[in-house]
C-alpha cells in the first residue's frame, strides 16, 4: 500500500502566519511596521472580498523583497529557519506527525505560501513542497508570482499536475482553514484541525 501525505502549512503545522513572520525578520522592524500600517486597509478590502487576496499579498511580498537576488533570499530564508527553530513556530504533534509519515509514505507540504521561505523548511524537514512560486529574472526577484497562488482550487490543480495520485492507496490530507476544502475530494482520509 503507497500512501500520500500532504500538509497545509500555515496555522496546520505552524502556530504562526509564515508569510508575516519571515518577512519581519527579513525587513527592519520600522519598516515592516509602517508598511503593515499602509496594508492594513488593502488587507481588509482583501477579507471583505473587495481587493484580490492574491494580488494583495503579492503586492505586500513585493514590498519587501523586490529586487533582492535569489542568493539573498535564500540567506535570509536560512537564517529564519533557524531562528523559528528556536522558539514556538512550529506546533510539536505536527512535526511528529511528519516525522513518523515519511517513514510510511510520501509527503509534501502543500501551501499558499511562498518558496522564498518554504524551500529552507520542506528540505529541512525532508519533504515535497507544492506552493506559491516567486519569480525571478537573471536571478532577481521581479515581485511578481510564477504561479497562481496555491489556495483554494488551485490547491489540487497543483497536487494533480505535479503528483501522480493512481499510484496511491492512500492518500491523507491536514488542513486548517476554508482554503483547504476543495482538497476533500481528493482525499481518502481529510483532517480538519487536527493539531
Amino acid at each position: 500500500m503507497k500512501k500520500l501525505y500532504l500538509y497545509d502549512f500555515d496555522g496546520t503545522i505552524t502556530n504562526k502566519d509564515s508569510l508575516f513572520e519571515f518577512l519581519k525578520f527579513a525587513s527592519p522592524s520600522l519598516k515592516y511596521k509602517f508598511q503593515l500600517l499602509r496594508f492594513a486597509p488593502l488587507f481588509l478590502g482583501a477579507k471583505l472580498g473587495v481587493l484580490s487576496k492574491s494580488e494583495t499579498k503579492r503586492s505586500f511580498i513585493s514590498t519587501f523583497l523586490k529586487g533582492k537576488t535569489k542568493n539573498e533570499i535564500s540567506a535570509i530564508s536560512h537564517s529564519f529557519l533557524e531562528h523559528i527553530q528556536k522558539n514556538d513556530f512550529f506546533k510539536k504533534n505536527a512535526l511528529e506527525s511528519i516525522e513518523k509519515h515519511t517513514q510510511k509514505g510520501t509527503v509534501f507540504i502543500v501551501s499558499a505560501s511562498l518558496d522564498l521561505w518554504l524551500d529552507a523548511i520542506a528540505k529541512q524537514l525532508g519533504v515535497g513542497l507544492i506552493c506559491t512560486q516567486a519569480e525571478f529574472i537573471k536571478g532577481v526577484f521581479n515581485g511578481n508570482f510564477k504561479t497562481h497562488n496555491c489556495n483554494y482550487e488551485e490547491k489540487p490543480k497543483r497536487v494533480q499536475a505535479e503528483i501522480d495520485l493512481s499510484s496511491f492507496t492512500e492518500i491523507h490530507y491536514y488542513g486548517d482553514s476554508k482554503g483547504d476544502m476543495a482538497m476533500k475530494p481528493l482525499a481518502t482520509n481529510f483532517y480538519y484541525n487536527y493539531f
